[in-house]
């Protein structure tokens, strides 16, 4: 086992409307090992972007402890780039925000991104002349200027058409492991928490608690991406322990 980098003990998330409390996570418990890539799986409403909220401090938790061993990047569903600043300027806002606009260790940092994942020739494009796969590396490489020790992806390829979803899925998989980034994923796809992930914690519905932690052995090594992934014999068998573990029909 590697060094943990996260650690969320007995989490719990209360909510307040007119009609009272509503309790959203109850006793929440997880680890993300250094370089590993883990997916919180449930349902739509089962308080998945909650926690990595609560992990980036958006929200309090109303009790348990959460530790942070390192620098957060937060990159959410849709890619929120500006249409009237180019695709360099737009991957500049980190930068500017710290008062970092000009340092040249930064600078050439984001040039390396750009130029490494095939996004320099489209630098001084708007965001309206790329595909909608491009603005999704390009908020990639945006949460990655600053960076973070450990990247925070809330549902970031469900805007995407489905073939779209399976390349991205892929690009954005090769550039979390080239850059060894430890990271926290959110989905309520089966398919997709077994192909990127080392490790899918299933969600229950709200109030929500981790019903059980996979850890995901694919038996590919180095050869492992999520698209070849999905071809592999044990990959079906993950995809049934998950779908019964998610499956909350009364029989």
């Amino acid at each position: 086992m590697g060094k943990k980098i996260v650690e969320v003990k007995d989490l719990c998330k209360n909510f307040y409307n007119k009609e009272g409390e509503i309790k959203v996570l109850e006793n929440i418990s997880f680890d993300l090992d250094e370089g590993e890539i883990l997916t919180l799986l449930g349902p739509s409403g089962s308080g998945k972007s909650t926690i990595l909220n609560i992990l980036t401090n958006l929200l309090e938790a109303t009790s348990g402890n959460v530790e942070i061993k390192g620098k957060i990047g937060y990159m959410f569903q849709k890619d929120n780039l500006l249409d009237w600043r180019n695709i360099l300027d737009n991957i500049k806002i980190g930068l500017e925000i710290q008062g970092k606009k000009n340092d040249s260790e930064a600078n050439e940092k984001i040039e390396y991104l750009l130029k490494t994942y095939d996004l320099w020739d489209f630098r001084n494009m708007y965001p309206k002349e790329l595909s909608g796969g491009m603005r999704q590396r390009v908020a990639l490489i945006r949460t990655l200027s600053v960076n973070p020790d450990i990247l925070l992806l809330d549902e970031p390829f469900s805007a995407l058409d489905y073939q779209t979803r399976l390349l991205v899925c892929d690009d954005v998989y090769r550039i979390i492991k080239n850059e060894n980034k430890s990271t926290i994923m959110v989905t309520h796809d089966i398919s997709e928490a077994i192909s990127i992930s080392d490790q899918v914690a299933v969600l229950s519905p709200i109030p929500a608690t981790i019903k059980k932690v996979y850890d995901i052995n694919l038996e590919m090594g180095a050869e492992k991406t999520p698209l070849e992934s999905r071809k592999v014999p044990k990959f079906q068998f993950y995809f049934d322990k998950l779908w019964k573990e998610l499956d909350n029909r009364e029989v």
